[in-house]
């Protein structure tokens, strides 16, 4: 089998290129430098951070002590939160640039400032620096992946951020050897100088990507803060039970680790005599403890994921906190030196497992959560629980303070708050794998997600998602599998799935993934009844054979299977030069004219790959075929066509016309939807138009609406006038209530009152006709619908049809009302007028009565009142200038059908003809005699002939 050649420019990959990608580090063509520049950025803001960090315990231990660690907890969480907003303001009135540089220009001179009144001495220096510098690391990194995430987009952010974070890693290594170096030579005192020189490298380095990234809109206001992105944050994590347990785990989580700080600061102290000392003890400890979690996070991380799972990984954490606590215990008994050492055991293993292992886990935790909802939650969590969390542990280390406990007895603290950890642990993974189950299911993972999915769990629910008959779920699982390189979990079984858009998508991964291993399932794909399968599936074979894909598929033109031959002739129709166009055709006519509708159908299936407008007469053709299994291929084929190639008309007067056709007229109507708005004239057109077929008319007004938008509101405004048919009446106020989010302006409103007035007028006509025809004092009304006395009178055919229409008109009205006014509450006024509960009537009434206003109030309560029938009936004889007819003159309108169209006023006229014969209503003998020659429906006729016979 041929394997094709690489292409030339991947012979002479760069040394530099092919050492990253051995590293997993994927930097593409034009994105050199400014990953290295924020690389280097960030290596600057992380060794900053340790060489200050190890000069402010250093100095708080040698100048306060240990012991008095909480006060200073304290003081950052209660600072930290009015800084950072009073930061957030003034970033909002600044440009970008001018932010980064003014933010690390006070940093440097406080440093300096610091560096001054170290010579002066004071017990307050080492507390104020202390927290100075805790507020500061969180600008420095809230600043730096800020701009990061500016400056790159999703996609080279999830590529990215690795290899940037990686400097993070080596510059905690930096920092703690720049503080034990500089105390060892000079003092600890100068280390703050050296920071400050390193704070001020961090706006050249960023300035240098800043100008080489387009779009930046550097201005303040066009950013989110992190302030910004935790507002909402609090509701949305109390309605989610899954970060309800995510933050318990940070907050406890927060206070195991500053009990653990407060034992190794004083472990050191104990163990140490100086301040220069000190300084280069927490230097060499820094740089231990980053390349301590920068090896695991290398070695162990990615397979502690893969290979144990989630729920292991969140363990791991815990477990060593409360053996190292024991350890801590067993070393209190022997010596200083001891106890030192497994102090700095205990703190290595927490500062190195929570940023390495527990941290990548944490954002595992966080996959499930909507990606719109999981910005604001973690921002919440960074900066209310985070922080919160620090002041509580502040608080329940007094005792410490105090003398009312010792260091080495707050471990006991530690072992407890490790078994609330590990219950929390339980039930997050618990919750964990349901709402990711969940989130799968509804498509609310993020399929762009930069969290590692490496971990086994999540794998494998993935994996099984696969199997899933929803295609919706199987679709969100292979974009997640492929979008994080792991498609070669994908099973080939999938192109037997009965979704076409899952046999196409896995096509694809399997073509990316290389798996030639399914040629032969995806040969079989060939004869797919999905023509975008069957061309994906020739794609995919010329790929894995290194053949073009006309030469791949031209032989197969002369297949038996019908199914192959039309993938072959939509491949040459699309990709083959003049020649294979006409062989492709001459089989296309072949297909066309078989008599099998199967083989016509497969022909159909082939036109809908080739583009606009080339085999379009073909398809109008078989847009007239009998058979209804190929006209749905055909419709299917058009809509593909015009959705993929915009607007063709030669198919418009065909699809209309199958509107009335039964059997495919929700097919025909959802092609004229996926022709769009242009269409809209001349549906306006054709259901105006007197001549055409009554159900095509009818048909359209919903086929308007569904397309959408102005354009059709108005349409359908213009339709109302059409009242020549009740039933397209109907159909045109219901696609008008069907329509989404349109407001009408006050020429609509104009059209909309005068249309519930002619509804208005024609349910008092219809009342009036049902008194004239029936029985004195027969008929009795609850609310607007009609009733009668069941034990006086028994009404006939021709008084419940006028009943009904009368219930027609007001659901119009109705209908007309909730255009205008608040549709829920207009329709739940009508259900509540129809009911037989007089209270729910009342209550409607009222509501009405104070919001209908202008005419429409008099309008619709001569509907809807009510007012004795007697003074109800001349109302609206007043109200709209109506003749109160006789039982002789309604019945004779009744049975003078003019319009055949109009199947309703068809059918109140045989129920006239049928009330005369049982009735013997002599008086109208001569007028159903003249029917029989004068009547312009042939059932009236026809009727009119059977009454006259039995009279």
């Amino acid at each position: 089998m041929p394997v094709p050649s690489p292409p030339i420019d991947q012979l002479h990959i760069p040394v530099w290129r092919r050492l990253a990608r051995t590293l997993q580090i994927d930097v593409r063509r034009g994105e050199r430098r400014p990953a290295l520049l924020l690389f280097l950025g960030f290596f600057v803001i992380v060794t900053f951070q340790y060489a200050t960090k190890s000069v402010r315990q250093s100095a708080f231990v040698d100048g306060l002590g240990a012991e008095n660690l909480p006060w200073v907890y304290l003081a950052v969480a209660l600072c930290s939160y009015p800084v950072l907003r009073l930061y957030a303001a003034l970033a909002d009135r600044l440009r970008r640039r001018q932010v980064i540089v003014g933010s690390t220009a006070a940093i440097a001179a406080s440093l300096v400032a610091f560096w001054w009144l170290f010579g002066l001495g004071g017990w307050w220096l080492p507390f104020v620096l202390y927290v100075w510098i805790g507020i500061t690391y969180a600008l420095n990194y809230s600043q730096f992946w800020s701009f990061s995430s500016h400056v790159l987009d999703p996609r080279q952010a999830k590529r990215l951020f690795g290899f940037i974070g990686a400097g993070g890693l080596l510059g905690g290594v930096a920092g703690g050897q720049v503080a034990r170096l500089v105390s060892h030579f000079v003092d600890t005192r100068t280390t703050l100088l050296v920071a400050a020189g390193l704070i001020a490298l961090v706006p050249l380095l960023l300035g240098g990507v800043r100008r080489r990234a387009p779009d930046l809109g550097d201005t303040g206001a066009a950013r989110e803060s992190e302030m910004e992105r935790a507002q909402g944050g609090f509701e949305i994590i109390r309605r989610s039970r899954q970060l309800r347990l995510l933050s318990a785990l940070m907050v406890v989580t927060i206070l195991v680790a500053q009990i653990v700080d407060l034992q190794f600061n004083w472990a050191v102290e104990q163990f140490t005599t100086d301040l220069d000392q000190r300084t280069a003890f927490f230097g060499n400890f820094y740089s231990v403890m980053n390349l301590a979690a920068f090896f695991f996070q290398l070695i162990f991380t990615a397979r502690i994921h893969r290979l144990l799972g989630v729920a292991t990984a969140m363990r791991v954490l815990p477990t060593t906190m409360g053996l190292g606590t024991v350890a801590l215990f067993v070393a209190a008994t022997a010596s200083p030196v001891a106890v030192l050492a497994a102090a700095v055991v205990l703190k290595v293993g927490e500062t190195g497992l929570r940023y390495s292992l527990d941290q990548s886990t944490r954002e595992l935790l966080y996959l499930p959560i909507p990606s719109r909802l999981r910005a604001k939650a973690k921002a919440y969590v960074d900066v209310f629980f985070h922080r919160g969390a620090k002041g509580l542990a502040a608080l329940l280390l007094l005792p410490v303070t105090f003398g009312w406990l010792t260091v080495v007895d707050a471990g006991w603290l530690s072992l407890a708050l490790v078994v609330v950890w590990l219950a929390v642990v339980a039930s997050s993974h618990r919750e964990y794998v349901r709402a990711f189950r969940r989130g799968l299911k509804r498509r609310s993972v993020d399929r762009h997600s930069p969290v590692n999915i490496e971990d086994a769990n999540t794998l494998e629910i993935l994996v099984q998602s696969l199997g899933s008959l929803d295609p919706r779920q199987v679709l969100h699982s292979l974009d997640i599998l492929e979008d994080n390189d792991r498609g070669n979990l994908v099973p080939p079984l999938l192109l037997h799935h009965d979704d076409a858009e899952v046999r196409r998508r896995t096509l694809d991964v399997l073509a990316r993934a290389g798996r030639e291993d399914a040629t032969p399932l995806i040969e079989r794909r060939l004869a797919d009844e999905n023509p975008d399968v069957r061309a994906a599936a020739g794609r995919v074979l010329a790929q894995f054979k290194g053949e073009d894909v006309c030469l791949l598929m031209q032989p197969r033109l002369h297949e038996t299977e019908p199914g192959v031959r039309a993938a072959a002739v939509a491949c040459l129709a699309v990709h083959g030069d003049d020649e294979m166009l006409a062989a492709a055709e001459t089989v296309l006519k072949e297909l066309l004219s078989d008599a099998d509708p199967t083989v016509r159908s497969e022909g159909a299936k082939a036109i809908a790959v080739v583009p606009e407008p080339r085999f379009a007469e073909y398809l109008v053709q078989l847009l007239y075929d009998s058979d209804a299994r190929v006209l749905r291929h055909t419709i299917a084929a058009v809509r593909r066509r015009v959705r993929r190639d915009g607007h063709n008309p030669i198919y418009l007067p065909t699809l209309v016309a199958l509107l009335r056709h039964r059997r495919v007229k929700h097919e025909a109507r959802a092609a004229l939807v996926a022709l769009g708005e242009p269409v809209i004239p001349a549906l306006a057109h054709f259901l105006a138009a007197e001549d055409e077929a009554l159900w095509v008319r009818r048909a359209l007004p919903k086929t308007i609406a569904s397309i959408g938008g102005d354009q059709a509101a108005s349409t359908l405004l213009e339709a109302l006038a059409l009242r020549q048919d009740r039933f397209l009446r109907r159909k045109v106020i219901e696609a008008l209530c069907g329509l989404d989010s349109v407001d009408f302006d006050a020429t609509g409103h104009a059209a909309i009152g005068r249309e519930v007035e002619a509804e208005a007028r024609l349910y008092c006509r219809e009342l009036l006709d049902l008194c004239a025809v029936s029985p004195p004092g027969s008929v009795l009304l609850q609310g607007p619908v009609a009733t009668w006395r069941e034990d006086r009178h028994a009404p006939d055919l021709l008084e419940r049809l006028l009943a009904e229409r009368m219930e027609d008109h007001l659901r119009n009205l109705f209908g007309l009302l909730s255009l205008i006014l608040p549709a829920t509450h207009i329709r739940a006024a009508h259900r509540s007028l129809v009911s037989t509960n007089p209270a729910l009537r009342a209550h409607a009434l009222e509501y009405l009565d104070n919001t209908l206003a202008g005419d429409l109030r008099p309008t619709v309560f001569a509907v809807i009142n009510d007012a004795p029938l007697g003074e109800k009936l001349e109302t609206a004889a007043r109200r709209f200038d109506l003749r109160r007819d006789d039982r002789l003159a309604v019945l004779r309108r009744a049975i003078d059908c003019r319009r055949p169209q109009d199947e309703n006023a068809v059918g109140v006229a045989l129920a006239a003809l049928y009330k005369i014969h049982s009735d013997r209503i002599e008086e109208l003998f001569g007028d159903v005699r003249r029917l029989e020659t004068l009547g312009v429906d042939a059932q009236v006729r026809e009727t009119a002939s059977w009454v006259d016979r039995r009279l």
